[in-house]
């Protein structure tokens, strides 16, 4: 086996040799290429222009006139009267909102459970009624749900009330 081992070892020792293609001993140099101007010298190309454009149109004309940039920074002046108008009416929305939600959460609505119809209570079969089942009193059983739909309506109370505090 290890013979084997050191036969493949010697091998792969071999195969991993570098060779090179030529047979001269020196460094190789290759042919020098042209090297472009860059980007720095393109934006100052273009800057120098640019600039003397922009001076130009910020000074105001022979007559008086208002330089064209003037009048284009004072196309916008308007915009700080609109938005105090937007926010005025943003924050009267708001405070209308906040009354309303006061409003509606501090109401204790109503404590009357509205049986739309009474009756279905007494719907079915007379047949399949057992003895003493039969809701004879209805007052009692509105009673009841009424009596349900007032703890239930304390308990919300309670946690709105726990949650807010």
């Amino acid at each position: 086996m290890n013979a084997i081992r050191r036969r493949l070892a010697t091998t792969a020792g071999k195969a991993s040799t570098r060779r090179y293609a030529s047979t001269e001993h020196g460094h190789h140099s290759t042919a020098s290429k042209p090297e472009p101007l860059g980007t720095g010298f393109y934006v100052l190309a273009a800057g120098i222009p640019l600039s003397l454009g922009v001076y130009a149109i910020s000074r105001p004309g022979a007559d008086g006139k208002p330089a064209a940039l003037t009048k284009l920074i004072s196309g916008y002046s308007d915009l700080k009267d609109r938005w105090a108008t937007r926010n005025l009416l943003h924050a009267n929305m708001m405070e209308q909102a906040a009354f309303e939600k006061h409003l509606f959460f501090g109401d204790k609505g109503s404590a009357h459970v509205n049986l739309k119809f009474p009756e279905i209570f007494n719907t079915g079969s007379p047949y399949n009624v057992q003895a003493g089942q039969g809701a004879r009193n209805m007052e009692s059983l509105v009673a009841h749900y009424e009596q349900l739909n007032a703890e239930a309506e304390a308990k919300k109370a309670k946690a709105l009330a726990e949650k807010e505090g």
